[in-house]
């Protein structure tokens, strides 16, 4: 394993949650000067997010994304469409961006330069790189990868009823009770707001639910604080004033599946498989 560190920024002007990298020096003084700050705001009023003008004149270099099948899937049950959005608008419920120096991201394009842009936002399916390894005793199969964002999903294929995959290659925002939350692509929102440049075009969804949103993992941000007079925007992470920047070791993601046959009475109801 590397032992290349691996640099944080995490959104501190608000509630913290237990992180076990975080350094327990930034828990004091400086937490306190950070948590004031965004007070300082007028209460929220959700700016327009999408670019009606722009989103037309894309219309038909966004035809060719929405017929892909992997977007298709990805957005399986959800309201969405595409279009060109104002990233200054967004708010964040992801707290913590990672930055390895391993992993070189891809240079922003310019500013309504469309076709860089629709290419830098709907880019080719990401490839499943990890370790395998069988353990026949337990009947017991492992995966290992430093993608965080590797995880399983479920098919309608009843010979492949798993499949790997490796995060979305698409990015996303969402409408969720009236305010518009960035839903995947922190990283390349970073980028983009530190380059200057902000209309992107995107998946669009219209969220009905948290889980729709996506913002339900322990270490994301309570619909408290997302729904508060002061909540945390994406462009708050370039504020070195709301931000603590640390260090953190690099981290192996484990999937782990273990098999089991089980031969049972069929039941007496008279139900069949």
């Amino acid at each position: 394993m590397s032992r290349q560190r691996v640099q944080v920024r995490e959104l501190a002007a608000w509630d913290l949650d237990d992180y076990s990298y975080r350094p327990l020096t930034f828990e004091s003084k400086k937490l306190s000067e950070r948590q004031h700050l965004p007070g300082r705001r007028s209460s929220f009023r959700q700016s327009e997010v999408m670019l009606q003008k722009e989103s037309a004149e894309l219309r038909d270099l966004f035809s060719p994304q929405a017929r892909r099948s992997d977007l298709l899937v990805e957005m399986t049950g959800l309201d969405w469409s595409l279009g060109v959005v104002d990233l200054r608008q967004l708010l964040a419920f992801q707290r913590r961006l990672f930055f390895n120096s391993t992993f070189v991201q891809a240079p922003a394009p310019a500013a309504r330069d469309w076709p860089a842009l629709l290419a830098f936002s709907f880019g080719p399916s990401k490839p499943v790189e990890c370790d395998m390894a069988h353990d026949a005793d337990t009947k017991t199969f492992v995966l290992r990868s430093s993608n965080p964002n590797l995880h399983f999903r479920t098919t309608n294929d009843a010979a492949a009823p798993l499949e790997v995959h490796a995060g979305g290659p698409f990015f996303e925002v969402a409408c969720y009770r009236g305010r518009w939350f960035l839903r995947d692509g922190y990283h390349r929102a970073y980028n983009l707001l530190k380059a200057g440049v902000f209309e992107i075009p995107a998946v669009i969804v219209q969220a009905r639910t948290i889980e729709e949103l996506g913002a339900t993992q322990p270490w994301f941000f309570s619909e408290e604080v997302l729904f508060s007079e002061a909540p945390p925007y994406v462009s708050d992470f370039l504020d070195d004033e709301l931000i603590f920047e640390y260090d953190r070791p690099p981290l192996i993601k484990t999937l782990r599946v273990t098999l089991e046959e089980i031969l049972a009475p069929a039941s007496m109801t008279g139900e069949q498989l």
